[in-house]
């Protein structure tokens, strides 16, 4: 068993599962703009993403799984764009699995950004935990309105 205790949270990994404990609320931010994280390995990819969605939101990268969830369990994120495949390590999937089990991230939008189009990848990402699916290429006018949309129906929730 691996513990991690963070400001706000317990981090526990035992036996490949990850349990996590959030001891205190929300992080405010000193902006406006909604705060979102994205989960991408490939730097052109997060650099695209950031100019494509600026002024609409800021965005927090991860590379990598562990990065993710430490990231996740340190702040309250209302959507998560996510890369499937990352190299090595986890892929989006998996990390999908392991951030519905962060408390707070059971509805949390998380849209699957990838490559893979194939007939039925769309379903099967969806199946796995995800709430949305753009494929890349993806253009910015596609990105902002998927954007757009669901922070403004977090909102609405708020």
């Amino acid at each position: 068993m691996k513990v991690l205790k963070l400001k706000t949270s317990i981090y526990i990994l035992l036996e490949g599962s990850y349990f996590i404990f959030k001891m205190d609320g929300i992080k405010k931010e000193s902006n406006s703009l909604p705060r979102i994280l994205l989960i991408e390995n490939d730097k052109s990819s997060i650099d695209v993403t950031r100019y494509f969605l600026k002024g609409i939101c800021s965005i927090d990268s991860a590379e990598n799984g562990e990065t993710a969830i430490e990231l996740a369990v340190q702040n309250n994120y209302p959507l998560i764009l996510m890369d499937i495949n990352l190299g090595y390590g986890a892929s989006g999937i998996d990390i999908t699995g392991q951030i519905r089990n962060v408390i707070g991230y059971k509805d949390t939008a998380i849209v699957a950004l990838t490559a893979f189009a194939g007939p039925h990848d769309k379903e099967k990402f969806l199946a796995s935990g995800m709430t949305h699916y753009l494929a890349k290429p993806f253009d910015r006018a596609s990105l902002i309105n998927l954007v757009r949309s669901i922070l403004t129906a977090v909102e609405k929730t708020d």
